[in-house]
């Protein structure tokens, strides 16, 4: 699992391969890519994560801002595109179009497990590599969705929807019953109409113990 920040500001990192990512997890981070090391209950097996996590109400999230992002539905004749065709052209490097349908958070409140957490770094020698690891501390789980995210500025990327559906909304990309038709510079997608999950957050500890936010 390679990292892609998405959302500036935000802290939440894309998860475009579909790992396994769950809050307890840790990881080590090589060259921008996540290795599972550990997860929190293999060293701290007598604590109920779940006790400490909860999950906000779900809704779809929608991922477009006008000066990043212009969007074209086909079914015209000035788009030359067909009916069931969405054209995203991307304005700036780094950005990111689509919808996540029935969406919700999960997040830890870490604090409950902060003293056991600095134990695993300090047994397990991570204090000397403390860039390189990091805990899941949040992740979003979604139904279904559909997220492009653009390297490079520029970028035009076409999509068909793969039932053959009008598309006339962003919103219809929620269904993630969509297909690559091409685009024109280096792009990431998450393309799933299935339950999965989309992004997740974690920290990193400094010397003194304390969280710093990934990304």
């Amino acid at each position: 699992m390679k990292m892609n920040k998405v959302l500036p500001g935000y802290g939440y990192v894309a998860n475009f391969l579909d790992a396994p990512v769950r809050i307890g997890m840790i990881y080590r981070m090589d060259d921008k890519q996540f290795l599972p090391a550990i997860h929190f209950n293999d060293a701290v097996p007598g604590v109920d994560l779940g006790r400490f996590i909860e999950a906000g109400s779900r809704a779809a999230i929608k991922f477009s801002q006008a000066k990043d992002v212009s969007i074209s539905f086909g079914g015209s004749a000035t788009t030359q595109l067909g009916k069931s065709e969405v054209k995203l052209s991307f304005k700036r490097s780094k950005s990111v179009a689509g919808v996540i349908e029935d969406a919700a958070v999960e997040a830890l409140r870490y604090e409950n497990v902060m003293p056991q957490l600095q134990e695993i770094w300090a047994e397990r020698g991570y204090t000397k590599f403390r860039r390189e690891y990091v805990f899941v501390y949040e992740v979003v789980t979604a139904a279904s969705g559909t997220v492009i995210y653009s390297a490079d500025a520029k970028n035009e990327v076409v999509l068909a929807h793969s039932l053959g559906q009008a598309v006339t909304k962003l919103a219809d990309l929620g269904s993630g019953q969509f297909e690559y038709v091409s685009n024109t510079k280096r792009t990431l997608e998450i393309i799933r109409p299935v339950a999965h999950k989309p992004l997740f957050k974690a920290f990193w500890l400094r010397s003194n113990g304390e969280p710093e936010l990934l990304g």
